[in-house]
């Protein structure tokens, strides 16, 4: 009994150790890209960490390994599997796409989807976008059905990792998203989940589901971040300002001005693991851009990261989970060490 006090505190001291101030934002790590880079940082953390140069990247569920899309020689597009931490390179797969445009890594860590044109472009001639499922050890391959003669982009999976949305390209504007199942049996399915005057500007994913598949939260650009019912009832705003309690950013920005001003356009968010903080991507009214994180509980947010010229964009945050492979190691799927209760 003595040794497990003991235990329990000294695992109370770390924890306290790195949780100080007013906030404390719980698990996980957060990565995103910034002008072709992918970066990683806690989200109690002021300082992202590089990770890799090769351009639109996907986080594994579980924060231990990163999926990111570059060219060979031959202008194939290659899969490069990496360690998250480290960057170091575990093996790389060859898509039989051209003009390759998304990815994103499902749930349950079995799939990586991603889309592009199975035939190279030629001059004169127009290719059909196709949707495609790999599994991260190369040895599983499927094509999924998408409305023809549409370009699917910014993927999302649904929680349960049985179904794959996206938005399309010649739509971009519009409030529809398309949703295909990942065994193929069923036709793509339309829906209308955010509320009607909602429109958006990017490619890249303005919107998630809660880990519990009950709630999706998305960005309208002008309005701010708003959470809705996943049937697509009840639309709640639940930010378009940030709290005086930042991080220093260390480029001369006067935070005071930047509160009362609050943000002007918002592009992606995605949903914390543990279903309690949500990461947006926003610009301010001073031309700066930035990473912000919006505590449920608190119903506060705050600025993780700014940046004066570009926008950081595909904001995922994954877990961070006790690995029971070597980190040099990958599987189909992952596991954590769990604790048995007595």
């Amino acid at each position: 009994m003595h040794t497990r006090y003991l235990t329990f505190l000294f695992t109370l001291i770390i924890l306290l150790s790195f949780c100080t101030g007013l906030f404390c934002w719980a698990e996980g790590v957060i990565v995103f890209a910034y002008r072709g880079i992918t970066y990683m940082m806690h989200p109690n953390n002021t300082m992202p960490t590089r990770i890799t140069a090769e351009g639109i990247s996907t986080p594994s569920p579980d924060g231990r390994f990163l999926a990111a899309v570059d060219s060979d020689p031959d202008r194939r597009n290659v899969l490069h599997i990496r360690d998250l931490r480290t960057g170091k390179k575990i093996r790389s797969l060859i898509l039989q796409v051209h003009s390759y445009v998304d990815i994103s890594w499902s749930p349950d860590g079995r799939w990586i989807v991603y889309a592009g044109n199975p035939e190279r472009i030629r001059a004169g001639r127009g290719l059909e976008t196709e949707i495609f499922l790999i599994s991260p050890d190369g040895q599983r391959k499927r094509k999924l059905p998408h409305p023809i003669g549409e370009r699917p982009v910014g993927f999302v999976w649904a929680p349960d990792a049985q179904s794959v949305f996206y938005n399309l390209a010649a739509t971009d504007r519009r409030q529809e998203i398309w949703e295909s199942k990942i065994d193929g049996q069923e036709n793509p399915k339309k829906h209308l989940l955010f509320h009607e005057r909602a429109s958006f500007l990017n490619r890249y994913p303005f919107y998630s589901f809660s880990p519990n598949g009950k709630e999706i939260a998305y960005t309208p650009v002008h309005e701010g971040v708003f959470v809705a019912d996943v049937e697509g009832k009840n639309h709640r705003k639940v930010t378009d300002l940030v709290h005086e309690n930042v991080f220093a950013d260390g480029v001369g920005i006067n935070l005071e001005v930047l509160v009362k001003q609050g943000l002007r356009e918002f592009f992606q968010v995605d949903w914390a693991p543990n279903g309690k903080h949500l990461v947006f991507s926003a610009e301010t009214f001073t031309d700066d851009y930035g990473l912000y994180i919006y505590s449920f509980a608190s119903e506060e947010a705050r600025r993780l990261v700014l940046l004066r010229d570009s926008l950081p964009i595909l904001p995922r945050w994954v877990g961070n989970s006790l690995p029971v492979q070597p980190s040099d190691k990958i599987a189909v799927t992952w596991g954590s060490i769990k604790h048995a209760e007595k």
